[in-house]
């Protein structure tokens, strides 16, 4: 009996050695597949060795300047570290992480490294969601999507092309942009092999991840540039010994080094406390990264506008971790890439559902309307000054203290109504960024997609059989609250042999050709000759992504052949999305300037009781202060 157990341990050991050994072998036969420019590559970061008076120096320095327990000092001390080296010095310590597990609350150790390397925060996408519908009735679940295959719409480009980018402008600046800025990966790409089936993330691969940017307190943002060398470009990181002693738990100052891009934009400054704006403050010191104008939401987090960031409450408080693995919450519409789908992230997980308790005689009505609307609705009552709720790539603008040409934000608004929409909403979302939900009264008088820019390829389309056969019942599965979404369209280039009723494939701008020459044809065409973008033309995107992607819009798949005519720049043209895209929103909450009732019930209030499906009987009463 101990001879077949012993061979049957054998026989184990040799599939796990064999498995490995071809996942290893596969892995390198899907970066020989990957171009040139974008496989990854052995890199020699500098490192920097101290002595122990140096160190000494740099433990007092962080000490006076820091009022955090910076442990990883007496750590680092007691072991005679005195050089950072990468995430090899992190694993000495740190192979196993503990996390409790989402689903069942058990305490349990995992590899540090494959928590991390399945994270949205280094692949760009996760596969699990049950919030997201296409366009076709489908769910979008067991589907790789996330920021790796959908355009930003901040530069209006792709992570698989637009990752690392010099821009040397015609004063004689040189400039760093790309989407590696803001992600984890040090590599020349984002991280395309993750995308195939038992693809295992090479060495070469996991010391090229950033671990100091979210963990260190004293990470110098200056160190965030573009360089080049033979393989080609890439982001350059802060990785002296000073960051590695600073290393905490992640702080909301942590976050927001790239999280901020997007809340209050690449401008805005908190004057109460600019610890939250450290991408702003510190560009990069040969290659500034160029600042964007313009959020996407229009909701700093910080303590001038967030009552959250003022009490000086970090995001995992609420944004609850598995390790590296962080949710996103099950009310999204533009978070595609969620690592924990099934972990809400809601008001009610610190308050009660009565949270109103100040005035005697308004408590109870106000608590009586947490079952229909949302936190939201009533405490984000305006966004930040500089967000875009209506951007247009085709029109580029010159910016004189830049030196570049940038889109054209046509449109800022912040006001109910104008940059806020008010919608019945679910949590679900269609695959477009358009918030799913129904009228609670029944009537199916509420329209959750209404196009606005129908293109002449579907003039024809009956879009309201459609949503009554497709959408209507999805939309009656779940519960529905009134909730405050922020307002958003962008026009840019699209190829007009792939596209639907509802959107089509965007042709990404090469970000150099844009800046400087302000040609948003030229800058299209010049990307679409990237050895990526033939890529994602071809058979194994289509296989993996494109396709699916694709059919999700209502069409009928991924058609491959028209890339000589994209890189031509024939059959693409800049447009408006159908409908605009509606962003959740659920930072900037306010407690002193929330809405009361008048506001809202009222003649002239910030709702529109009539677009919400209520009848006219409804719409009457409604209207009406119910306090009198």
């Amino acid at each position: 009996m101990k001879n077949k157990a012993n061979i049957t341990k054998a026989i184990l050991f040799l599939i796990g050695i064999t498995f490995i050994s071809g996942c290893i072998i596969e892995s390198k036969m899907v970066n020989a597949w990957l171009p040139k420019d974008s496989r990854p590559y052995k890199i020699s970061f500098p490192v920097e060795t101290v002595n122990s008076e140096k160190f000494e120096l740099i433990a007092k320095k962080l000490k006076s300047e820091y009022a955090l327990n910076f442990k990883h000092i007496d750590i680092f001390r007691k072991n005679g570290i005195m050089s950072y080296e990468g995430p090899e010095t992190c694993l000495k310590c740190h192979k196993e992480i503990e996390v409790e597990d989402h689903i069942s609350h058990e305490k349990k150790k995992v590899d540090l490294m494959d928590n991390l390397v399945s994270s949205a925060h280094y692949t760009f996408y996760t596969k699990s969601r049950d919030n997201v519908y296409g366009f076709n009735g489908k769910l979008a679940d067991n589907f790789g999507m996330g920021k790796i295959d959908r355009p930003c719409p901040k530069p209006g480009s792709f992570a698989t092309t637009a990752w690392a980018e010099i821009v040397i402008t015609k004063k004689g600046d040189t400039l760093s942009e790309g989407c590696g800025q803001c992600h984890i990966g040090g590599q020349y790409q984002a991280p395309m092999g993750s995308f195939i089936i038992g693809y295992k993330e090479l060495k070469k691969e996991k010391k090229a991840i950033d671990c100091l940017i979210c963990h260190a307190a004293a990470y110098d943002m200056n160190k965030k540039q573009v360089t080049h060398d033979k393989h080609g470009n890439r982001w350059t990181q802060d990785r002296t010994l000073e960051a590695a002693m600073s290393v905490t738990k992640t702080t909301s100052q942590t976050c927001l080094r790239c999280h901020q891009h997007n809340f209050g934009g690449d401008i805005y400054i908190d004057k109460a406390d600019s610890s939250f704006m450290q991408s702003m403050l510190n560009t990069g010191t040969d290659r500034p990264r160029v600042l964007h104008p313009g959020s996407k939401r229009g909701t700093p987090y910080s303590p001038s506008w967030d009552v959250h960031a003022k009490a000086g409450i970090n995001c995992t408080e609420c944004h609850k971790t598995e390790g590296h693995l962080i949710a996103k919450g099950k009310h999204t519409t533009t978070m595609m890439a969620n690592d924990l789908p099934g972990v809400e992230v809601s008001c009610e997980n610190c308050h009660t559902k009565e949270p109103h308790n100040s005035n005697k005689e308004t408590s109870s009505f106000l608590n009586a309307h947490t079952n229909k609307i949302a936190c939201v609705t009533c405490h984000i009552t305006s966004l930040h000054p500089d967000n875009a709720t209506r951007r247009d790539f085709s029109k580029p603008v010159f910016e004189e203290e830049a030196g570049i040409y940038i889109y054209n934000d046509e449109s800022k608004e912040v006001a109910p109504n104008k940059g806020i929409g008010y919608v019945w909403w679910d949590g679900d979302a269609t695959f477009l960024g358009n918030p799913i939900g129904a009228n609670p009264n029944g009537k199916n008088l509420y329209t959750f997609y209404k196009p606005q820019n129908i293109w002449p390829e579907y003039k024809d389309f009956n879009y309201t059989k459609w949503f009554e056969e497709t959408m209507r019942p999805i939309s009656s599965k779940k519960p529905s609250k009134l909730y405050a979404m922020k307002y958003f369209n962008g026009r840019q280039h699209i190829d007009l042999q792939n596209i639907g009723p509802f959107g089509g494939m965007f042709v990404p701008y090469n970000l150099p050709t844009y800046y400087l020459t302000g040609n948003p044809d030229l800058a299209a065409k010049v990307e679409a000759g990237k050895s990526m973008m033939k890529r994602m033309y071809g058979g194994v995107f289509k296989l993996y992504m494109m396709n699916k992607f694709l059919k999700f819009m209502y069409t009928d798949g991924w058609n491959t052949r028209p890339y000589k005519d994209v890189v031509a720049g024939k059959k693409v043209e800049a447009r408006w999305l159908p409908a605009d895209a509606m962003l959740e929103i659920s930072h900037s909450v306010r407690k002193d300037g929330a809405f009361t009732c008048i506001n809202c019930h009222t003649k002239n209030g910030v709702i529109d009781f009539k677009a919400l499906g209520y009848t006219t009987e409804e719409v009457e009463k409604l209207s009406q202060d119910p306090l009198k």
